[in-house]
């Protein structure tokens, strides 16, 4: 009984974590970047906000995020079940839970979104160059840049891809799971010598 919920627990944080290195996460600019908003060259900052216009128009942006999130769910959900047997009652409940945190998760991005793609832009500045930037946008106006930005995330369904991230995940299964198991061990061990403080006390 404990082994399977350390599974379930471990097939949760990975699918957690596939989750948050999708686009969407990974759109934002790390915390000290997005505070030293000072170096943002207003030059280069203009043609990096045109690009993300362009990759992410917003009548199609959220489809956008959308489908890289479910992508990711839908390879996740083949490994976790595959590794669990397929045990039909965890299923449904993984499901339920899984389809609930996602469509709440959708919510919350539409709430950010703008600001995600703002900090896109100010990244392109510090990333690339203003030649650079201005060769990117000359591609973004064309229909192939425009279908490359808009489409990039779909690829991660495309039965090639997706083959090769389920085995990675699969493989990658075991480690989370020791992982989490000792990781459960030691700070169960660590609050045994040390308990935890109220809050009202810390």
């Amino acid at each position: 009984m404990i082994k399977g919920l350390v599974k379930w627990q471990a097939a949760g944080a990975l699918a957690l974590a596939a989750l948050l290195h999708s686009p969407a996460a990974s759109a934002q600019a790390d915390p000290v970047s997005a505070v030293a908003a000072s170096d943002v060259d207003p030059v280069r900052l203009a043609i990096a906000s045109e690009i993300v216009t362009i990759a992410f128009p917003e009548d199609k942006r959220e489809a956008i995020f959308g489908s890289a999130m479910d992508a990711t769910l839908e390879q996740m959900r083949a490994t976790m079940f595959s590794s669990l047997k397929n045990d039909p009652g965890a299923e449904k409940i993984v499901n339920r839970k899984v389809d609930s945190f996602v469509a709440g998760s959708k919510v919350i991005l539409r709430d950010h979104m703008q600001d995600l793609l703002d900090a896109l832009a100010k990244a392109y500045t510090r990333e690339f160059s203003e030649a650079e930037l201005s060769d990117m946008r000359a591609f973004a106006r064309t229909d192939t840049g425009r279908h490359f930005f808009q489409r990039s995330s779909a690829v991660m369904s495309d039965p090639s891809f997706k083959a090769a991230n389920e085995a990675y995940m699969r493989d990658l299964m075991p480690s989370v799971t020791r992982m989490q198991t000792e990781l459960v061990e030691e700070l169960t061990n660590y609050f045994k010598e040390n308990p935890p403080k109220d809050s009202a006390e810390s």
